[in-house]
């Protein structure tokens, strides 16, 4: 009897440790899922660096940020649907994605592609034109710049 009460105990202390090894390592490893999850969503990096590749991506009317996510996953524009949904929710572009056909490039962060796809950049025509207007807002500067420096040295 007394050997009886014995195993058992020992058999009860065993399942408890094998218990708390086994939550301890899920612990572990949903901690470190949700720390590359958290890093991720601030620290934005694009799918390739250099030159990358332009898709055109067409976005529908309604299209919910899961929908968006599964599209440019499947041109392969993002590397993780569940990380652009959760990249959607946290930024500044939340629920503003517009209908309509963009270029997007693997170049691309994807707070880079919310913006382009919210209307606050338009495919590649805008982005012309505003390092167009950047450039004229310089040459004007620089054409002040030598203005004045004639008119002080000369």
């Amino acid at each position: 009897m007394n050997a009886k009460k014995m195993f058992l105990g020992l058999l009860d202390t065993v399942v408890k440790v094998v218990f708390i090894i086994f939550v301890a390592m899920l612990i572990v490893k949903y901690a470190k899922v949700a720390y590359d999850y958290g890093y991720h969503i601030f620290n934005q990096t694009a799918v390739s660096s250099g030159t990358g590749r332009t898709v055109s991506v067409t976005i529908k009317d309604g299209d919910t940020a899961k929908e968006i996510g599964e599209k440019l996953f499947g041109v392969g524009l993002i590397t993780d649907k569940t990380l652009f949904r959760l990249q959607e929710m946290f930024s500044e572009y939340h629920g503003m994605e517009k209908a309509g056909t963009y270029e997007l490039s693997t170049t691309m962060t994807p707070e880079e592609m919310l913006a382009v796809m919210s209307g606050g950049e338009k495919s590649g025509e805008t982005s012309t034109e505003e390092t167009s207007g950047e450039t004229s807002e310089e040459e004007t500067s620089e054409a002040t710049e030598e203005n004045s420096e004639d008119v002080n040295g000369g």
